[in-house]
């Protein structure tokens, strides 16, 4: 019983502050804000990128967040849905990015997304002591 108030107790404040990070801007979608709040987390994955961490190389297939990741796993406010590079197995999960995980490619869906994405890339490089290695878009 306690463990469904902690649950219950931890949407409600994670709604709360979705809904602040949407006040405070307008134009924020629902999936914004989630990326906004648990950016630590997820790192610059973004669907179409492919990272490689402890476990294998990993392309990004989806990222789900608030009532998509809920369908999907139980008291999950994100989840990402991802393809092992080397044998096609598929993954869920809620591993954070790590120092040990690595960015190899970022596709974008358009030119804007492009600039975006690397940006996102090049920040985790810099953060991983890559610098200077290719970042796709």
């Amino acid at each position: 019983m306690a463990l469904t108030i902690t649950r219950q107790t931890n949407r409600r404040l994670e709604l709360d502050r979705i809904a602040q990070l949407k006040a405070s801007s307008p134009e924020m979608t629902d999936a914004a804000a989630y990326r906004h709040l648990y950016q630590a987390a997820i790192g610059p994955r973004f669907v179409g990128t492919v990272y490689r961490d402890a476990t294998g190389i990993w392309e990004v297939l989806e990222v789900l967040f608030g009532d998509g990741a809920l369908a999907r796993r139980s008291n999950s406010s994100w989840l990402l849905i991802e393809r092992n590079s080397f044998d096609n197995r598929r993954r869920e999960h809620r591993f954070g990015w790590t120092a040990a995980s690595r960015v190899i490619a970022q596709r974008a869906a358009s030119d804007a997304d492009a600039k975006v994405f690397a940006a996102e890339a090049a920040g985790a490089l810099v953060a991983n002591g890559l610098a200077g290695a290719a970042v796709s878009a």
